[in-house]
């Protein structure tokens, strides 16, 4: 079955040749003998499937015109889409050097060189071209967008945040979930530096923005922490888990981890937890495993009772006739078993995204193959091992 790069560069020919035989049949049948028969192989190359070849041909025709420029232009996508971006850009700054080139045509141009760089993953070139193409109307919108996934990349979240306000006024997209997270992203490196109050000052501004959302009151977590207001983190936790079990793995092991973090508070939210909640318990044990320097009773019975209830361990208890083995092992062995468990869990995936189904190791609040903000979900991956 033909690829979709072979049916876009055939249609960009076919439209071609229905152009060049009106042209010629209706305004200059005299020039008929003027027509590259080259096209018209290169044309049946792509309708028998043999690209390569096709692109051979096109590459040789480099005289262009007005006539030839979209050939050369979807020849140079193609390059692209099969990967050969050092040919798209060659074929493509060509295009560029024409002295007599409409501006129309140059922009254009411009933009898909500034893809080529894109799909190269050389970023700072892509970025003058974007940056250049987004003074203009006709590509201001296009141009913002891809500023915007460059800097994301790099996590240059004040430059994404300027470039999204800027693509707010273009575009009728609901950009509120992407400022909230940019808002929060700054906040966080704020915490990180010790600015508390800017951090602060960030975080009033995503808040609201984004009601479903947990990041803000993990923000505003992080925040309390640093302020030693263990009660409010605690609070802010269980508003979290509420909306996304994922706060277990987030915020959990930030509060567990901070000094006199009011061990009787949050030991009484866990037991509500484990009552109402009936995906506690696999949680808990998810954390105990992950940061097994984690000293909590809670966590330790519920990691005792993932053990307890291994089929292994039930088929061991059943052979002994006088006392439960099973209690025995798990009371001298839980620690021991944490600490294996970790290990082995280094490398299993821990998160998917529920848009896409990338799996990835680490967590990550926007998903780095589609794009979706807080699209994770925690996987058990101790079913797994």
């Amino acid at each position: 079955m033909p690829s979709e790069s072979v049916f876009y560069l055939t249609g960009i020919f076919l439209l071609f040749g229905l152009l060049v035989y009106i042209y010629l049949n209706f305004f200059e049948s005299n020039k008929s003998e003027s027509i590259n028969a080259d096209y018209l192989t290169g044309l049946k190359y792509l309708l028998d499937e043999e690209s390569d070849k096709a692109i051979n041909i096109f590459s040789n025709l480099i005289e262009i015109d007005d006539e030839t420029i979209q050939t050369h232009l979807a020849l140079g996508v193609l390059f692209r889409k099969q990967g050969r971006v050092d040919k798209a850009i060659q074929l493509h700054e060509y295009i560029l050097s024409k002295d007599d080139l409409p501006e129309y045509h140059y922009f254009q141009t411009l933009f898909e060189l500034g893809e080529n760089y894109f799909s190269a993953g050389i970023y700072n070139k892509a970025e003058e071209i974007f940056l250049k193409l987004k003074e203009f109307d006709t590509h201001k919108e296009d141009a913002l967008n891809k500023l915007i996934i460059i800097n994301e990349y790099f996590g240059e979240w004040q430059k994404a945040l300027n470039f999204l306000e800027e693509l707010d006024k273009e575009s009728n997209f609901d950009l509120s979930i992407s400022r909230n997270h940019y808002y929060c992203e700054i906040a966080e490196s704020h915490i990180e530096n010790g600015e508390i109050n800017s951090a602060n000052d960030y975080l009033l501004k995503a808040q609201g923005l984004h009601t479903e959302s947990i990041r803000s009151e993990f923000i505003k977590l992080l925040i309390d922490l640093k302020n030693f207001n263990h009660s409010a983190a605690i609070n802010s936790f269980v508003t979290m888990v509420n909306k996304n079990k994922i706060a277990y793995i987030l915020a959990l092991p930030k509060i567990l981890q901070s000094s006199n973090h009011e061990a009787d508070l949050i030991n009484t939210k866990l037991t509500e937890l484990l009552v109402s909640d009936p995906d506690a318990h696999d949680y808990l044990s998810l954390v105990g495993v992950m940061y097994p320097e984690i000293d909590n009773k809670i966590i330790e019975n519920e990691i005792q009772l993932f053990i307890e209830n291994q089929d292994i361990v039930k088929e061991i208890d059943k052979l002994d006739e006088n006392y439960s083995i099973v209690s025995t092992i798990s009371n001298r062995l839980s620690q021991s078993m944490r600490l294996i468990l970790n290990k082995k869990m280094k490398s299993e995936y821990k998160f998917n995204c529920k848009k896409c189904g990338y799996q990835t190791i680490a967590f990550s609040w926007q998903c780095p193959t589609c794009k979706n903000w807080e699209s994770s979900i925690p996987i058990n991956f101790l079913k797994a091992i």
